[in-house]
């Protein structure tokens, strides 16, 4: 079980050095360490194009031509789509080597392997869990388009491609963070999910939603870790509190009255052990007009409410997480400590009291 008011980060952060990024994660979240993202290293480490590296290898996507990456249906696309098929049955029979397909190459990604490399030194023995994280199947599929710059996730055989790839990407972090005896978590990063039931995406299909996520948590959990989910704006929370993810994380300094519209959907998640995370601490400008006093009351006022609508205030406080609203990637770092100090400053300011 998750210790009560733990804290954590979303994943990007605004340094160039990953070795200094690690550095500020092991400062300020040292029960849950992140590994880092840095998006402003180039464009290779941003949320989308992280996670293309094993398309791009298999020559079905393409991020060279184009100002954009985009899948491309050239006239060998059969023969790269019976090859990406035939490592995805490769892995489900347990070949490690198939597997390495789809983990972080160094280029894509920096911070995951300096991380890597002070979990190595034993930088962070006393962590109860790490975290990593993927971008979502909404995100990274409403990104990347086809050639005809039609988004892919409209696509059913694009689509298919994408789930499965961000879940062996997931599975493959599991299994590289797991050897070193610290459980590990998963966050499915999905800001695309502010798309859902909007009039310009009318087409976005609730229980296809539910289903693709479940394939992702599904692969995370047969890997041995746990699955959360992070939307840093408003959504159909009932849908994601009704999908298997262990973690909700939600932006609630912004969208709290959203989530509060579900108080049957958030009492039965919590009754299967669900954990809130309370995205408390704003990643804006808005960060430095407040302390952790002022919102730790905006945290209190929440709970209320919550309890206010029925839901048992001890699972409430029992399965809880605290993290900022988002990534500090966009901020500049010393907004960016800031926001990371916050959050600690909550979580142990609760963590005494208990």
């Amino acid at each position: 079980m998750i210790p009560p008011f733990i804290a954590t980060g979303i994943g990007s952060l605004p340094h160039t050095d990953p070795v200094e990024a690690v550095q500020t994660v092991k400062q300020f979240f040292p029960d849950m360490p992140h590994w880092p993202q840095l998006p402003s290293n180039n464009t290779s480490e941003g949320l989308i194009g992280q996670y293309i590296a094993p398309l791009v290898r298999l020559g079905l996507v393409d991020k060279e031509s184009g100002s954009a990456p985009i899948f491309v249906r050239q006239l060998d696309w059969l023969d790269r789509l019976t090859e990406f098929y035939d490592l995805y049955l490769r892995i489900s029979e347990g070949d490690d080597e198939a597997l390495s397909h789809f983990g972080l190459p160094n280029e894509y990604a920096k911070g995951f392997w300096a991380f890597v490399d002070e979990l190595s030194n034993g930088g962070f023995h006393n962590a109860k869990y790490i975290k990593g994280q993927v971008t979502g199947p909404i995100t990274l599929g409403l990104q990347l388009t086809d050639q005809n710059k039609r988004s892919s996730y409209y696509d059913e055989e694009l689509r298919d491609i994408v789930v499965k790839t961000i879940a062996l990407q997931a599975r493959w972090q599991v299994e590289t963070l797991s050897r070193f005896g610290i459980p590990v978590v998963i966050f499915i990063d999905e800001p695309g999910l502010y798309a859902y039931g909007q009039s310009t995406h009318i087409t976005l299909n609730k229980q296809e939603i539910i289903d693709e996520l479940n394939i992702i948590v599904d692969t995370i959990h047969s890997a041995g870790g746990s699955a959360g989910i992070h939307v840093c704006a408003s959504t159909d929370w009932g849908m994601l509190l009704e999908s298997r993810i262990d973690i909700l994380n939600f932006d609630a300094f912004e969208y709290f009255t959203t989530l509060s519209l579900y108080p049957e959907q958030i009492q039965n998640f919590l009754q299967r052990e669900g954990v809130l995370a309370w995205g408390i601490v704003p990643t804006s400008e808005k960060v430095l007009a407040y302390n952790s006093d002022q919102l730790s009351q905006v945290l209190n006022a929440q709970i209320d409410t919550l309890v206010g609508k029925g839901i048992d205030r001890n699972a409430l406080t029992r399965q809880i997480m605290i993290t900022p609203s988002c990534g500090v990637g966009t901020l500049n770092i010393d907004t960016a400590k800031k926001v990371y100090s916050l959050t600690q400053e909550i979580s142990l300011k609760y963590q005494h009291v208990l």
